[in-house]
This record gives structure tokens, sequence and C-alpha cells, in this order.
């Protein structure tokens, strides 16, 4: 029977080619059969006979859908697996094997993805595994290499026992088939065309070789010229061109009827690129190049240029694309502006099935459960507030109810266990708010307390029975089972946002019951346990993917990746990440089954295994760009990811010396409302204002009134809305006046920025500290100060080092005993070590204090000054108030008097010019506190006492008008306050991390 392989270059009517013969036979009655790469290029083709007409019966394939056309006539029986029970498949039979060289990677999810695509392309090659063992084995049967066919034999083996096929092994059934059993299949087969092909895999070729004889005509069209100079661009065609020519016994023709509908830059360019002619044509308006800042201002810059040929050039959407070399870099920043420039897109690629929200929200449900601890506060808070799960009518959850549990479980410091939340709101549901104890509230204000608390506690409670999966290791099939119920229950399908939400939830039960399924068919005596399921379900959750349905006559912009996008035509494309590393992409080679392997196994056994590292990459490009017909647009970001500069791709290079084009930045012409008013606020043109005027009149107005008030903000000059509160001095000078009672913390806050003191101190906002297990630093400092006053307290003879540590070793198990309770931390593995650590830190204090003040004894401890024995500091008429907790007081015998304060953090912050800029004025001032207001002597001296590093800090009060310095430091920050003068003022090493305005003031700056 006649075969014929027509060649052409890229773009010169072989599609159309087709399509008139197809529509020729079935005009005939005799319907053929037209086999193309992709669905895509299926639907594509689909689309255009309709639109031609007259081409009733004409079946268009994939590949896939041949082999199974082909397995119907030969009745042969077979099961085709998901991806789900190839997974659990391979994953069993890894299992089973008694890996040595891949033991480390045989629990790994990514191990078992690796292993699926290396079967794929091994059976794509029709590479058997024991021909493939028997060359392993005379190469020298490496463990990394014989380990690998070991699981590919006993997976290909397993197969067919069951009559099982994979998708690569659907082609090797319908061969064999069409070989042993089925020699009169297709010969009533009246024309069978392949078109959109760059490559064929040797399955394919032996399908076509079956075939050819059988079939009343073939037709096999293909890219490339038959006296091909152009290596660069025609190489993988020519390669593909010879195997057929070889394997069919036909030598290639050129195609019929030539024609092109490409305008004139495009034609030129599809003909010059990469040969030695060095003819340049005039590339506008059919030829554009975009440097833009980054993958995002690409995006933005790509969907704007084809929404101008949608709304200029009246395009239909689904005559232009958007292609990029990998869609994965690029995948989200597409779908967000899509939808501000209400583009309606087609992403063709199939998307990770764990990156969508609704499944992410039920594996974080089910993951909760066996974390250790369990029911961990991030996750319980993270499934109350999702909106893909209705807690509202199984536990009767109400609106700000998560806010409200996870206030609670910062107050009551829960890491997770389902005993923490019960302990902390138990605890909560005993008080009723903001009950006063030592002048502080217990439980602030805006926890739940009483009732509120009793509420959420049951809520919690039905929550935890809610989510209770059976009680003892069972089969896949049972917690699948619960898992169902579980989503049925919640009504997760119901609350799904769109269709993407309803095929990503579809693929998960196509997972689940792949679960059960292959534990069906690979039965296994062992039950499972809740870990061993969740980890199996993640595990295919993560090697699936999911796709949107194509909905016939919907027209949407073709989003695709080089691969997907062959054998289609545009009337315009965009081409994303003309960058050097992207497209070309850095290709790397396959670790498992290296290049050196496979280029022995193809030159030594005649396997059609291809390097790793094969680049087809200019092949690619040269196909990407031939897919449009009018117009083409070629993007590159300047900035890398991180930062730096990014060189332009050879292939933007090339195109440059081909056309006369000159790159420029983004068009301003604005795409959306967001980018109308971006332009808008640079320009501040009177045309655009008249426009959006009477356009939009309510979208300016608000506009207005936020820049009135974003102008008001990030002003230079003082105002409301950075920290001048200067109008509403009377407040702050009544507020802060002389019967205020201040603290040195409070003062040396307003002396490291004013807008944290007036956050902190006046608006009382906290920062929401994630809650941790063991001491924080404030917790830390308290229980050091227990335990120092504890000892002294204890010790006869405070002068004595030995008394002094027998007292510690006497006091220490009471303090940090009673130390988890008092200051509210939980106990971890290292609580033993943790105390170890104070006590040795404690004991070497003692010790080094007593030799460093051996002058002084000390006297007073944890010495209290305020209400009526306040500091007040007078200049003239005017005063001030302090308060305050001296740490330690020690007297010499003629009088003096040593102030000691203990710090756990380093002496670095405690220098003299911190006391200079006045940042540290603690120590002077309680110096002045000890001499006026507790009328205990002169202070001579004092200094910090770094606990950790046992040392004292630089800063002593020997320094020159210590106490002076630090008074008028004071005056400053208190009459400011009083002015109330607010303003930020960014520290020179930078903003502390727990400023409670660190989230939102546009001053900060964190410390490095």
């Amino acid at each position: 029977m006649p075969t014929h392989l027509y060649i052409a270059p890229a773009a010169s009517g072989k599609t159309r080619f087709v399509l008139q013969r197809a529509r020729a036979a079935a005009q005939n009655l005799a319907p053929p059969r037209v086999c193309v790469a992709t669905s895509l290029q299926a639907r594509a083709l689909k689309r255009q006979l309709a639109e031609m007409g007259g081409a009733l019966g004409v079946r268009v394939l994939t590949f896939d859908q041949l082999y199974a056309e082909c397995l119907r006539a030969t009745r042969q029986v077979y099961t085709e697996l998901s991806e789900p029970v190839l997974y659990r498949l391979t994953r069993a039979l890894v299992d089973a094997q008694p890996l040595t060289h891949y033991a480390s990677l045989k629990d790994r999810p990514g191990f078992i993805q690796i292993l699926q695509d290396l079967f794929g392309e091994l059976k794509a090659e029709r590479v058997f595994p024991d021909d493939l063992l028997r060359a392993i084995n005379t190469l020298g049967g490496a463990p990394r290499l014989t380990e690998l066919v070991a699981i590919y034999a006993m997976y290909q083996k397993r197969l067919r026992e069951r009559n099982w096929a994979d998708r690569a092994g659907l082609g090797w059934i319908a061969v064999e088939s069409l070989e042993d059993r089925a020699p009169d299949v297709a010969r009533d087969w009246a024309l069978l065309i392949v078109d959109g092909f760059d490559n064929f895999t040797q399955v394919q070729i032996a399908l076509l070789q079956l075939l050819a004889p059988r079939v009343q005509e073939l037709i096999i069209t293909l890219t490339g010229a038959r006296a091909s100079k152009r290596a660069q661009v025609h190489q993988r065609f020519d390669r593909t061109r010879e195997r057929l020519e070889r394997a069919l016994a036909i030598t290639a023709e050129p195609l019929p009827a030539l024609e092109s509908h490409h305008a004139p830059a495009l034609a030129h360019l599809e003909a010059d690129l990469y040969t030695a002619r060095a003819t340049r044509v005039q590339g506008a308006p059919h030829i554009e190049l975009i440097h833009a800042p980054d993958r995002v201002g690409e995006a933005r810059a790509a969907l704007r240029w084809l929404k101008h040929q949608l709304v200029h050039d009246q395009m239909r959407a689904d005559q232009v694309a958007l292609i990029a070399r990998n869609l994965e870099n690029y995948r989200p920043v597409i779908s967000q502006i899509a939808r501000e420039f209400d583009l309606p897109i087609r992403l063709v690629a199939g998307a990770p099935l764990r990156t969508n929200p609704a499944v992410v929200a039920l594996l974080d449900l089910v993951q909760l459960l066996i974390q250790s601890p369990a029911f961990p506060r991030r996750l319980v808070i993270e499934a109350w507030r999702s909106p893909y799960l209705d807690w509202k009518t199984r536990i009767a959850l109400a609106d700000g109810d998560a806010e409200q549990l996870d206030l609670a479980a910062r107050w009551g410091r829960v890491i997770g266990g389902p005993d923490q939340w019960r302990d902390a709101l138990a605890h909560l549901a005993q008080h009723s708010p903001a009950i006063a104890r030592d002048d502080e509230p217990e439980i602030p204000a805006h926890v739940p307390a009483g009732e509120t608390a009793r509420a959420l506690l049951t809520r919690f409670d039905q929550f935890v029975a809610l989510l209770a999966p059976p009680a003892s290791a069972r089969s896949y099939r049972d917690f699948v089972a619960w898992f169902e119920t579980l989503i049925e229950n919640l009504d997760v399908l119901a609350r799904a946002d769109g269709e993407i939400d309803r095929a990503a939830l579809d693929a998960l039960k196509d997972v689940l019951r792949g679960l059960v399924w292959a534990e069906e068919a690979i039965p296994s005596h062992e039950a499972i346990a809740l870990n061993g399921f969740v980890k199996e379900l993640i595990g295919a959750v993560d090697a699936a993917t999911f796709r949107l349905p194509l909905e016939p006559g919907r027209g949407e912009i073709i989003v695709t990746d080089v691969i997907h996008a062959r054998g289609l035509a545009f009337r315009a494309v965009a081409i994303l990440g003309l960058a050097e590393g992207e497209f070309p992409t850095t290709l790397t080679e396959d670790p498992f089954l290296r290049d050196a392997d496979r280029a022995r196994l193809r030159d030594e056994f005649g396997f059609a295994i291809n390097l790793s590292t094969a680049s087809a990459e200019t092949e690619f490009f040269y196909e990407a760009i031939t897919r449009a017909r009018e117009k083409l647009l070629l993007t590159r970001p300047r900035l890398a990811d991180n930062g730096a500069e990014w060189q332009a791709s050879p292939f933007w290079e090339e195109v440059m010396r081909r056309v006369i084009v000159e790159p420029h930045q983004p068009a301003v012409d604005a795409a959306s409302w967001n980018e109308v008013f971006e332009a808008f606020a640079v320009t501040r043109d009177a045309a655009w204002r008249a426009w959006i005027q009477q356009t939009a009149a309510a979208r300016l107005d608000a506009f207005d009134a936020r820049t009135r008030l974003l102008d008001a903000r990030t002003s230079p000059d003082a105002s409301p809305f950075d920290g001048d509160l200067s109008g509403d001095a009377e407040i702050f000078a009544q507020r802060f006046g002389p019967a205020y009672v201040w603290s040195a913390s409070q003062i040396e806050s307003y002396r490291t920025c004013a807008w944290l003191y007036f956050t902190a101190r006046v608006l009382k906002l906290e920062p929401r500290a994630v809650p941790a297990e063991g001491l924080d630093a404030a917790q830390l400092g308290n229980v050091y100060h227990h335990l120092f006053k504890a000892v002294y307290d204890a010790a006869r003879d405070k002068t004595d080092r030995a008394q002094l540590v027998a007292a510690l070793d006497q006091v220490a198990p009471i303090i940090l005993d009673a130390a988890p309770a008092r200051e509210g931390f939980r106990e971890t593995a290292w609580w033993t070590q943790t105390r170890a650590e104070i006590i040795a830190n404690v004991r070497a204090a003692l010790i080094a204090l007593n030799e460093y003040a051996r002058e002084f004894t000390p006297t007073l401890f944890e010495r209290g000054f305020g209400g009526a024995t306040a500091l007040v500091v007078r200049d003239g008429a005017d005063e001030f108030r302090l308060r305050g907790f001296i740490d330690r007081i020690d007297r010499a015998r003629d009088g003096r008097l040593l102030i000691i304060d203990y710090k756990t953090g380093g002496p670095s912050a405690y220098t003299i010019e911190a006391f200079v800029r006045g940042k540290r004025v603690q120590l002077p001032l309680y110096a002045l506190a000890a001499r006026d207001a507790l009328k205990l002597g002169d202070p001579t001296d004092g200094f910090y006492w770094h606990i950790q590093k046992n040392e004292p800090s630089p800063f002593t009060l020997r320094v020159e008008n210590a106490i002076e310095l630090a008074v008028e430091h004071s005056w400053n920050a208190i009459r400011a306050a009083r002015t109330g003068n607010f303003i930020p003022q960014t520290p020179a090493d930078g903003c502390p991390q727990w400023c409670p305005a660190a989230a939102f003031c546009w001053h900060y700056r964190p410390r490095w």
C-alpha cells in the first residue's frame, strides 16, 4: 500500500494539506484517521475541520487512542492503570526489593516518580527488561544499574501477569497484538495520516511499520527539507526523517502544495534562522521584542500585548497563544494577571495536584493527626479558617471562632496535642476576662475567657471527634472510606471555588480509588497504621496531576509550554523567557541512568536511548516562533529571581540578527483598571483624568481619596499619619504630666524610637508571638532573677563563696521545678539540659561577682521603688516620677553603694556609646532612685552583669556625669512625649524585631 513521507518547512501548509486530504477522503465515504501528537492538536484539528465543513467521519486521534483502537480490533483484554495505581504498584515493588544502593531513597516519593519516568522512557523505546539486564551485566553489573533493572523487570512482569498496562505499555501491547494475533486488522482503513510530530518513539515507529502495508494509504508529514543545510534547526527533524525512511523503506518527498500564510517578516525569520545568510528585514509591526524587569513584568507585558490583539486587531481568544519553554516558572503569575486583565486563558499542561488549595486543605487536615505532637496550633487554626471546610454545620463554628481560638492558643502557649489545647481552654473557661492580679490583668481583655472559652472547648472536642480516624491498623479501603466520609461531612465539593477546584477534587478521588484498587490488586496481609496511610496518600498526590477539561467551542487563550505547542498555528503568539538558562533551558544529567551508561547501551547494544543532556533547544525555538502567522512577541527578563542581571538568550540575539527590531520596555497601554491608575498616578495627564471621570467616576473618587491619604502618610513633613500628634498635645501633656509614673524601660523605648513607644505603651499593641517550646528571653530573665534573690536570701554570709554555692544547690530545684507553671512555658526534652545550664551560669556568676565586687557586701535584692517611694525628678516647677526594681544593691563598709542589674543578653548593646545616645539609661536612673527615693546612700559604682557571658558591661556608673546625662535624656524623651511627638526614628543599627509596629511601619528596617 502506498506510504508517503512529505516534508516541508515549518508552517508551510502541512496541516492544511492534511485537512484537505482528510476532507476529500471523508467525502468519498472512506472515513480517514488522522493521528496527531497531543490532545491540544486534536482539538485544534477538529475545530478546523468543522469550520471547513464536509468532514463528517474524520477521526482525529492521538497515538494512545490509536493504540486503543488497534487493541479493540484485536480483542486484546487489558486494564489501563491510572497514575495513582501505578504509583502504588511501583511503591509496593520497591518496598519488596532488597535494595542496597538505593536503600536511603526507597521511602522518598520523588524516587517513585523518577522510576516511573525512567520506565516510561525505556518502554517508549522498546527496551525490554531481559535485554537491558543482559547488557548491564555485560557492562559490569554495577549495583546502581542492576537494582534499577530489577525493579523495572518486576514492574513489567507484574503488569503482564495481570494484563495490566501503563500508558507507555499500550503501544507495546498494540504492536504485539498486531504482530501475533491480528494480521488483518487495519486492512479496511482507507487512509491514515500522521501529522504534527517532530520525533517518534520506537514503539510508534513499530506500529507504523505494521500498519503501512495494511492500510490503503499512509501519509506522514514532517518538518524539514530534503536537501537541508540547516543542521541547527532541522537536525532533530532530519534524524526523525532518516529513521522513518529506514523503517518504512521509503524516501521523503516534498509536500505537493507548499503555501505559507505568514507575514513577510515571520516568513523571513523562519527561512533565515541560523543560516549563513546575512539579510535583515524590517520586523515591525509583525515582530516585537520586550525586555521586562523580571518574570512578573514579562508575563504582564505578554498578556497585555495579547489583550491588545483581541481588542484592537479583533482576534479571537483561541487565535492567540502564550508559550514558555517551562511553564512552571510562570504559571502562578500568569493566572493572577489574566484574572486582573479579564482574559480567558487555558493552561494546557497538567497542574500538580499538590498545588490546588482545596486539596492542600484536606491534606493539611489529615496531617495534623499524625504530626508530633498531633493537632499543632498552626494547622488547627488554618483548618478552622479554611473556606473549603464546612465547620459551621458540623460543630456550629461561628464567624470569628478561629481568631478566638488562635488568641487562646497564643496566650496558653499551645504547641500541639489535644491535652495542651484542653488545658489552655479549660483554664480560660474558669476565669472571667481581665481578672486583676498584682495590678496587672491575669488574662488580657482580648483573650477569650469564661463562657466564650467554654464554648471554644466544646467545639474543639467536637472537632477532634469529627476527625477521629480508625482506631487501629486497617486496610487502605477502611482509611479511604474514613477520608471520603470526612470530605462529604465537610461539604468540600460544594464549597469548591470553580471548575479548577472541582477538577482537582475529582483527581483526588481518583487517587483514593487508586489506593484501594492497588491494595486489592497487590494483596498484602499487613494492615497499615494511620501514619502509613497518610504518607502513601501524600506520595500519590505529589505524583499526580490534574487537567481542566477542554470545552469544545469555548474561546480561550492557549497557555502552554513549547512541547505542547507543536503542530499548532495561531494568528499571534507571545513567547516568554528568552534568557540564558531559561530558553534554551539548562539540561542536567540523569543521575540514575547516566549519559555514559546511555551512550554505551546505545552504541554497543543498539538501544534507542537518548542522552539525558541531548539538546533540541534550537529546534524547539524554531517550532515556537513558527506558530505565529501574523504577529510574534518575544520577551525576556533583565533580572533573575535573585536580583542579578540576566543575560539575554542566544535565540534573542539571533532574532535581532535576522530582523530589524528594537527591543523596548513594556508598553504603557493599560490592560486593567489597576494599570490605568498606575499610569495615571505617574503622568497625572488631564486627558486621562477626563476619560476616567467619564468612564468610571466612582473609581476616580476612590483613587483620589486614597491618594490624599497616601500623600499625607508619606510626606517628608511631619503629619498625624507619621507620628506627629502635636495637634493633641494637651491630651498627651495631661496623660504624661507630673503624676504619670514612668519606668526606665519606657524611657529607653522612647529613646530607641518614639513610634515604638507609642504603639507599645500608648496603643498597647503587642507582637503576635508564635507559641514555642521552652523559655523565651523574658522568661529566662525572670528565672535568673528569682534564683539570684533566693540564693542571697538563703545565704547567711553573702560574701562567703561556699555558702552561696551551697544555697544555690538548695534553692535551685525549688525555683526551677516551679518555673514552667510560674512563667507559663512548656517543658521540652531539653529542659533538663537547660536547667543544668542555668545552674552552671548562676554558679559561675556568684563566684565571679564575689571576686569582682569584693569591697562590697550584697545587701538588698529586687528592691522596688514606686508609689510613695517613687523617684521624683524635678526641674524647676516641673517633675516626672519613676518606678522600678533594682536587682541588687551592695554596700561598702564606708557606706558607698554598688548598683548591679542582671542581664541575660550580651554586652554589645550596653556600651558607653549606647548610653551617650540615650539608649541605656536604666542603671544611672536606678542609682539615682537608690540615693534619692530609697535614701540608701551615694552610689559610686554600678554595672550590668551579663549572666550568660559572666562579665560586666562596658558601661559603668564610673562614666563622668552618668546620672546627670541620664536625667537629661529622660527629660528630653518625656517632654517630647508630652507634646505628642511620636515621629518614627529608625535606629542606626536597625529596628528591634519585637517592635509591635514591625508589620506595618514603613520606616521599619530589620537588624541583620
